[in-house]
Protein backbone atom coordinates (compact mmCIF):
# COMPACT_ATOMS: atom_id res chain seq x y z
CA UNK A 1 0.00 0.00 0.00
CA UNK A 2 3.13 2.64 0.62
CA UNK A 3 4.71 1.57 -2.46
CA UNK A 4 1.19 2.34 -4.34
CA UNK A 5 1.27 5.93 -2.44
CA UNK A 6 4.97 6.65 -3.05
CA UNK A 7 4.52 6.04 -6.86
CA UNK A 8 1.39 8.22 -7.53
CA UNK A 9 2.88 10.82 -5.43
CA UNK A 10 6.03 10.83 -8.07
CA UNK A 11 3.72 10.64 -10.71
CA UNK A 12 1.97 13.66 -10.07
CA UNK A 13 4.87 15.79 -9.40
CA UNK A 14 6.01 14.43 -12.72
CA UNK A 15 3.30 15.94 -14.14
CA UNK A 16 3.59 19.55 -12.79
CA UNK A 17 7.10 19.53 -13.32
CA UNK A 18 7.66 21.69 -17.06
CA UNK A 19 8.74 19.39 -19.50
CA UNK A 20 12.48 17.84 -19.93
CA UNK A 21 13.57 20.13 -16.93
CA UNK A 22 15.30 17.19 -15.49
CA UNK A 23 17.36 17.22 -19.00
CA UNK A 24 18.62 20.92 -19.31
CA UNK A 25 22.24 21.48 -19.18
CA UNK A 26 23.42 24.56 -18.35
CA UNK A 27 24.05 27.75 -20.10
CA UNK A 28 27.30 29.74 -18.75
CA UNK A 29 27.86 33.81 -20.07
CA UNK A 30 31.25 35.08 -19.76
CA UNK A 31 31.31 38.74 -19.03
CA UNK A 32 35.39 38.51 -18.33
CA UNK A 33 36.09 40.24 -22.11
CA UNK A 34 34.50 43.48 -20.84
CA UNK A 35 34.95 43.40 -17.06
CA UNK A 36 36.79 46.65 -16.54
CA UNK A 37 35.77 48.36 -19.49
CA UNK A 38 33.91 51.54 -20.12
CA UNK A 39 30.85 50.06 -22.17
CA UNK A 40 30.50 51.33 -25.74
CA UNK A 41 28.27 50.24 -28.87
CA UNK A 42 31.59 48.56 -30.14
CA UNK A 43 32.13 46.34 -27.22
CA UNK A 44 29.07 46.03 -25.76
CA UNK A 45 28.30 42.44 -27.25
CA UNK A 46 32.15 41.23 -26.73
CA UNK A 47 30.92 38.45 -24.07
CA UNK A 48 30.89 34.56 -24.75
CA UNK A 49 28.10 32.51 -24.36
CA UNK A 50 29.21 28.34 -23.78
CA UNK A 51 25.69 26.28 -24.36
CA UNK A 52 26.40 22.87 -22.26
CA UNK A 53 23.03 21.70 -24.92
CA UNK A 54 23.79 19.30 -27.31
CA UNK A 55 21.94 20.97 -30.42
CA UNK A 56 20.95 24.39 -31.90
CA UNK A 57 18.98 26.67 -29.91
CA UNK A 58 17.21 29.76 -30.63
CA UNK A 59 17.77 31.71 -27.69
CA UNK A 60 16.27 34.89 -26.51
CA UNK A 61 19.09 37.13 -25.13
CA UNK A 62 18.70 40.58 -22.88
CA UNK A 63 21.17 43.05 -21.90
CA UNK A 64 20.76 46.06 -19.48
CA UNK A 65 22.90 48.92 -17.83
CA UNK A 66 20.95 49.80 -14.61
CA UNK A 67 22.95 52.76 -12.73
CA UNK A 68 23.08 52.91 -8.79
CA UNK A 69 20.86 55.09 -7.10
CA UNK A 70 19.37 56.80 -10.54
CA UNK A 71 16.99 55.73 -13.04
CA UNK A 72 18.76 55.69 -15.66
CA UNK A 73 19.33 52.45 -17.86
CA UNK A 74 20.18 50.84 -21.16
CA UNK A 75 18.39 47.97 -22.19
CA UNK A 76 18.29 45.63 -25.45
CA UNK A 77 17.59 42.07 -26.36
CA UNK A 78 17.89 40.42 -29.78
CA UNK A 79 17.43 36.32 -30.72
CA UNK A 80 20.64 34.48 -31.33
CA UNK A 81 21.11 30.70 -32.93
CA UNK A 82 23.02 29.62 -29.94
CA UNK A 83 25.31 25.85 -31.16
CA UNK A 84 27.14 23.37 -28.67
CA UNK A 85 30.00 24.97 -26.84
CA UNK A 86 31.22 28.61 -26.96
CA UNK A 87 29.58 31.14 -28.88
CA UNK A 88 31.07 34.94 -29.57
CA UNK A 89 28.13 37.11 -30.48
CA UNK A 90 28.37 38.01 -34.35
CA UNK A 91 27.11 40.99 -34.60
CA UNK A 92 26.80 40.95 -37.80
CA UNK A 93 23.85 38.88 -37.70
CA UNK A 94 21.55 40.19 -34.96
CA UNK A 95 19.33 43.19 -34.92
CA UNK A 96 19.47 44.04 -31.51
CA UNK A 97 16.21 46.22 -29.72
CA UNK A 98 17.80 48.97 -27.42
CA UNK A 99 15.73 51.08 -24.85
CA UNK A 100 16.59 54.12 -23.27
CA UNK A 101 15.58 55.67 -20.00
CA UNK A 102 15.75 59.52 -22.02
CA UNK A 103 17.03 60.81 -25.74
CA UNK A 104 19.88 62.18 -24.08
CA UNK A 105 21.47 58.77 -22.98
CA UNK A 106 20.95 57.42 -25.94
CA UNK A 107 22.62 60.48 -27.91
CA UNK A 108 25.29 60.09 -25.16
CA UNK A 109 26.14 56.54 -25.95
CA UNK A 110 25.33 56.17 -29.94
CA UNK A 111 26.44 59.45 -31.12
CA UNK A 112 29.33 59.71 -28.83
CA UNK A 113 30.04 56.48 -27.56
CA UNK A 114 29.71 57.59 -23.56
CA UNK A 115 28.52 56.57 -20.60
CA UNK A 116 27.86 58.93 -17.34
CA UNK A 117 29.76 58.65 -14.83
CA UNK A 118 28.72 56.36 -11.98
CA UNK A 119 28.89 52.66 -10.79
CA UNK A 120 26.30 50.65 -13.16
CA UNK A 121 25.12 47.06 -12.88
CA UNK A 122 25.96 45.44 -16.43
CA UNK A 123 23.34 42.15 -16.67
CA UNK A 124 22.85 39.56 -19.49
CA UNK A 125 20.64 36.64 -19.80
CA UNK A 126 19.66 34.30 -21.88
CA UNK A 127 16.67 32.09 -22.72
CA UNK A 128 16.91 29.35 -24.91
CA UNK A 129 14.92 27.07 -26.42
CA UNK A 130 12.30 30.40 -25.77
CA UNK A 131 9.80 29.69 -29.28
CA UNK A 132 9.48 26.42 -28.38
CA UNK A 133 6.39 24.91 -25.93
CA UNK A 134 7.96 21.50 -25.74
CA UNK A 135 11.14 22.60 -23.25
CA UNK A 136 11.12 24.28 -20.21
CA UNK A 137 11.98 28.46 -20.94
CA UNK A 138 14.61 28.43 -18.07
CA UNK A 139 16.68 31.46 -18.04
CA UNK A 140 20.73 31.60 -17.29
CA UNK A 141 22.17 35.37 -16.11
CA UNK A 142 25.29 37.27 -15.59
CA UNK A 143 26.17 40.38 -14.00
CA UNK A 144 29.57 42.89 -13.42
CA UNK A 145 29.54 46.47 -12.23
CA UNK A 146 31.57 49.35 -13.11
CA UNK A 147 32.85 53.06 -12.30
CA UNK A 148 32.34 55.07 -15.05
CA UNK A 149 34.89 58.09 -14.30
CA UNK A 150 36.31 60.22 -16.65
CA UNK A 151 38.12 62.50 -14.18
CA UNK A 152 41.30 62.63 -16.98
CA UNK A 153 38.77 64.30 -19.20
CA UNK A 154 38.57 67.46 -17.55
CA UNK A 155 41.39 69.35 -15.86
CA UNK A 156 41.77 72.51 -13.56
CA UNK A 157 43.75 75.15 -14.76
CA UNK A 158 44.00 78.28 -12.69
CA UNK A 159 44.58 78.86 -9.71
CA UNK A 160 47.01 76.33 -9.43
CA UNK A 161 46.78 73.29 -7.13
CA UNK A 162 47.65 75.13 -3.65
CA UNK A 163 48.26 77.82 -5.02
CA UNK A 164 49.01 81.11 -2.78
CA UNK A 165 47.02 83.72 -4.08
CA UNK A 166 46.25 87.78 -3.55
CA UNK A 167 42.94 87.99 -5.51
CA UNK A 168 39.49 87.13 -3.37
CA UNK A 169 37.78 87.27 -6.71
CA UNK A 170 39.83 85.04 -8.67
CA UNK A 171 39.47 83.85 -12.10
CA UNK A 172 38.62 80.27 -12.26
CA UNK A 173 39.64 77.99 -15.10
CA UNK A 174 39.39 74.70 -16.72
CA UNK A 175 39.83 72.38 -19.66
CA UNK A 176 38.34 69.85 -21.39
CA UNK A 177 39.12 67.34 -24.17
CA UNK A 178 35.99 66.00 -24.90
CA UNK A 179 35.26 65.60 -28.54
CA UNK A 180 32.04 67.16 -28.12
CA UNK A 181 32.90 69.98 -25.43
CA UNK A 182 30.92 72.44 -27.29
CA UNK A 183 27.67 70.27 -25.97
CA UNK A 184 28.84 70.75 -22.66
CA UNK A 185 27.62 72.57 -19.72
CA UNK A 186 29.33 72.85 -16.19
CA UNK A 187 29.32 73.05 -12.71
CA UNK A 188 31.64 74.70 -10.26
CA UNK A 189 31.61 74.16 -6.31
CA UNK A 190 34.10 75.73 -3.90
CA UNK A 191 34.14 74.23 -0.12
CA UNK A 192 36.59 75.78 2.52
CA UNK A 193 38.68 72.97 3.94
CA UNK A 194 38.64 72.11 7.20
CA UNK A 195 41.28 71.34 9.89
CA UNK A 196 42.44 67.85 9.30
CA UNK A 197 40.37 67.52 5.86
CA UNK A 198 41.81 66.85 2.66
CA UNK A 199 40.88 68.37 -0.47
CA UNK A 200 39.01 65.45 -1.46
CA UNK A 201 36.68 65.08 1.58
CA UNK A 202 36.30 68.77 2.03
CA UNK A 203 34.68 69.07 -1.42
CA UNK A 204 32.88 65.91 -0.71
CA UNK A 205 31.05 66.49 2.93
CA UNK A 206 31.32 70.62 3.15
CA UNK A 207 29.03 72.64 2.18
CA UNK A 208 29.88 75.28 -0.84
CA UNK A 209 30.34 78.78 -0.55
CA UNK A 210 30.39 78.90 -3.97
CA UNK A 211 28.02 76.56 -6.32
CA UNK A 212 27.26 77.70 -9.96
CA UNK A 213 24.95 75.38 -12.49
CA UNK A 214 24.97 75.71 -16.19
CA UNK A 215 27.33 77.19 -17.13
CA UNK A 216 28.46 77.18 -21.02
CA UNK A 217 31.91 78.72 -20.66
CA UNK A 218 35.32 77.20 -19.28
CA UNK A 219 36.34 80.08 -16.71
CA UNK A 220 34.36 82.12 -14.08
CA UNK A 221 35.27 85.26 -12.22
CA UNK A 222 34.63 84.32 -8.55
CA UNK A 223 31.29 86.48 -8.44
CA UNK A 224 30.47 89.32 -6.00
CA UNK A 225 26.88 87.32 -4.85
CA UNK A 226 29.05 84.18 -3.40
CA UNK A 227 29.70 84.42 -0.18
CA UNK A 228 33.24 86.20 0.54
CA UNK A 229 36.53 84.35 1.01
CA UNK A 230 38.47 84.70 3.44
CA UNK A 231 42.06 85.10 4.08
CA UNK A 232 44.62 82.61 4.96
CA UNK A 233 41.71 79.80 4.74
CA UNK A 234 42.14 77.15 2.27
CA UNK A 235 39.45 76.05 -0.47
CA UNK A 236 38.82 73.37 -2.48
CA UNK A 237 37.38 73.68 -5.95
CA UNK A 238 36.11 71.30 -8.61
CA UNK A 239 33.96 71.50 -11.78
CA UNK A 240 31.79 68.91 -13.69
CA UNK A 241 31.03 67.99 -16.92
CA UNK A 242 27.32 67.92 -18.08
CA UNK A 243 25.86 66.14 -20.92
CA UNK A 244 22.17 67.69 -21.30
CA UNK A 245 21.91 66.96 -18.00
CA UNK A 246 23.83 64.06 -17.85
CA UNK A 247 26.94 63.90 -15.46
CA UNK A 248 29.99 62.78 -17.99
CA UNK A 249 32.67 63.39 -15.39
CA UNK A 250 34.52 65.69 -12.69
CA UNK A 251 37.86 67.40 -12.24
CA UNK A 252 40.31 66.26 -9.59
CA UNK A 253 39.76 68.82 -6.93
CA UNK A 254 42.44 71.06 -6.30
CA UNK A 255 42.88 73.48 -3.30
CA UNK A 256 44.00 77.43 -3.01
CA UNK A 257 44.32 79.65 0.04
CA UNK A 258 44.78 83.49 0.24
CA UNK A 259 47.17 85.49 1.61
CA UNK A 260 47.63 88.97 2.18
CA UNK A 261 49.86 91.08 -0.29
CA UNK A 262 52.63 93.26 1.69
CA UNK A 263 53.56 94.32 -1.64
CA UNK A 264 50.10 95.99 -2.46
CA UNK A 265 50.84 98.75 -0.05
CA UNK A 266 53.93 100.15 -1.86
CA UNK A 267 52.44 100.38 -5.30
CA UNK A 268 50.79 103.35 -6.29
CA UNK A 269 47.45 103.54 -8.00
CA UNK A 270 48.32 106.17 -10.70
CA UNK A 271 51.98 105.14 -11.77
CA UNK A 272 54.33 107.22 -14.01
CA UNK A 273 55.26 106.80 -17.25
CA UNK A 274 57.96 104.44 -18.40
CA UNK A 275 59.87 105.40 -20.92
CA UNK A 276 60.49 103.00 -23.56
CA UNK A 277 63.96 103.99 -24.56
CA UNK A 278 65.76 104.15 -21.17
CA UNK A 279 64.03 101.62 -19.62
CA UNK A 280 66.69 98.13 -18.58
CA UNK A 281 64.40 96.39 -16.58
CA UNK A 282 67.00 96.90 -13.13
CA UNK A 283 63.96 98.14 -11.15
CA UNK A 284 61.20 96.60 -10.98
CA UNK A 285 57.68 97.72 -12.15
CA UNK A 286 54.19 97.30 -11.94
CA UNK A 287 50.55 97.56 -13.67
CA UNK A 288 47.92 98.47 -12.22
CA UNK A 289 45.19 97.75 -14.09
CA UNK A 290 46.97 100.00 -16.62
CA UNK A 291 50.54 100.29 -18.19
CA UNK A 292 51.96 104.17 -19.14
CA UNK A 293 54.27 104.23 -21.65
CA UNK A 294 56.66 107.34 -23.45
CA UNK A 295 58.16 107.59 -26.55
CA UNK A 296 60.26 110.26 -27.30
CA UNK A 297 60.45 110.91 -30.93
CA UNK A 298 63.03 113.30 -32.48
CA UNK A 299 64.81 111.84 -35.43
CA UNK A 300 61.71 110.92 -37.92
CA UNK A 301 58.42 112.80 -37.86
CA UNK A 302 55.92 109.58 -37.96
CA UNK A 303 56.39 106.26 -36.24
CA UNK A 304 54.94 102.80 -35.59
CA UNK A 305 55.67 100.60 -32.52
CA UNK A 306 54.50 96.74 -32.60
CA UNK A 307 53.62 95.55 -29.60
CA UNK A 308 53.67 92.03 -28.72
CA UNK A 309 53.39 90.75 -24.73
CA UNK A 310 54.30 87.20 -23.36
CA UNK A 311 53.11 85.95 -20.27
CA UNK A 312 55.72 84.07 -17.62
CA UNK A 313 56.18 81.09 -19.87
CA UNK A 314 56.89 83.09 -22.63
CA UNK A 315 53.60 82.14 -24.49
CA UNK A 316 52.42 85.43 -26.47
CA UNK A 317 48.93 87.03 -24.60
CA UNK A 318 46.83 88.55 -26.89
CA UNK A 319 46.65 92.09 -27.42
CA UNK A 320 43.29 94.66 -28.64
CA UNK A 321 45.96 97.05 -29.89
CA UNK A 322 49.21 95.64 -31.06
CA UNK A 323 49.97 98.61 -32.97
CA UNK A 324 50.65 102.26 -31.46
CA UNK A 325 51.34 105.11 -33.92
CA UNK A 326 53.74 107.98 -32.83
CA UNK A 327 54.20 111.50 -34.17
CA UNK A 328 57.81 113.55 -33.54
CA UNK A 329 57.95 115.07 -29.80
CA UNK A 330 56.73 113.80 -26.53
CA UNK A 331 54.23 110.89 -27.29
CA UNK A 332 52.05 109.41 -24.31
CA UNK A 333 50.37 105.72 -24.28
CA UNK A 334 48.32 104.33 -21.81
CA UNK A 335 47.38 100.41 -22.47
CA UNK A 336 44.42 99.35 -20.83
CA UNK A 337 44.69 95.82 -19.47
CA UNK A 338 41.66 95.53 -17.15
CA UNK A 339 39.00 96.76 -19.73
CA UNK A 340 40.36 95.07 -22.81
CA UNK A 341 42.58 92.11 -21.90
CA UNK A 342 42.35 91.13 -17.87
CA UNK A 343 45.75 89.42 -16.54
CA UNK A 344 46.44 87.44 -13.72
CA UNK A 345 47.21 89.09 -10.53
CA UNK A 346 51.29 90.19 -9.66
CA UNK A 347 52.20 87.46 -12.68
CA UNK A 348 55.18 89.01 -14.53
CA UNK A 349 54.72 89.84 -18.15
CA UNK A 350 57.37 91.22 -20.77
CA UNK A 351 56.10 93.58 -23.24
CA UNK A 352 58.14 93.52 -26.78
CA UNK A 353 58.38 96.50 -28.66
CA UNK A 354 59.53 97.06 -32.02
CA UNK A 355 59.79 100.59 -33.74
CA UNK A 356 59.31 101.20 -37.68
CA UNK A 357 63.29 101.69 -37.73
CA UNK A 358 63.80 98.04 -36.54
CA UNK A 359 64.70 99.05 -32.96
CA UNK A 360 63.73 96.34 -29.94
CA UNK A 361 62.80 97.61 -26.30
CA UNK A 362 61.52 95.05 -23.27
CA UNK A 363 59.44 96.58 -20.59
CA UNK A 364 59.35 93.90 -17.67
CA UNK A 365 56.34 94.21 -15.45
CA UNK A 366 54.14 92.43 -13.04
CA UNK A 367 50.51 92.92 -13.61
CA UNK A 368 48.26 94.25 -10.00
CA UNK A 369 44.57 94.38 -9.92
CA UNK A 370 43.66 97.46 -9.02
CA UNK A 371 40.54 96.94 -7.17
CA UNK A 372 42.89 95.17 -4.35
CA UNK A 373 45.04 98.21 -4.08
CA UNK A 374 43.76 100.45 -0.92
Amino acid sequence: MKHKIGLAFLLLLAAFLPPKLYGQENILINLAPVDGLDLTPDNIFQYQIQSGLKRSSDALIKGTIRYRNSDMRISYQFSYTLQPGINIIDTRLISPRFTYSSAALKELFEQYKKLPEGIYEYCVSVQPDYHSTEIAHNTFSECLYHKSADVFLINLVDPEDKARIYDYHPMLTWTVNYPFAAALTYRIRVADIKKGQNVQAAIARNNPVYDERNLAQTGITYPLYAKPLEKNQPYAWTVDAYYKGILLGSAAPWQFTIIEDSLLSGIPKDPSFVDISRETGKYSLYAPGVLKLKYDLQELKTDSLTLRLLNKRQEPVPLKDSVLHAVYGDNRFIIDFKEHQPLKHLQPYTLLIQSQTGSVYRILFKYVNPELLK
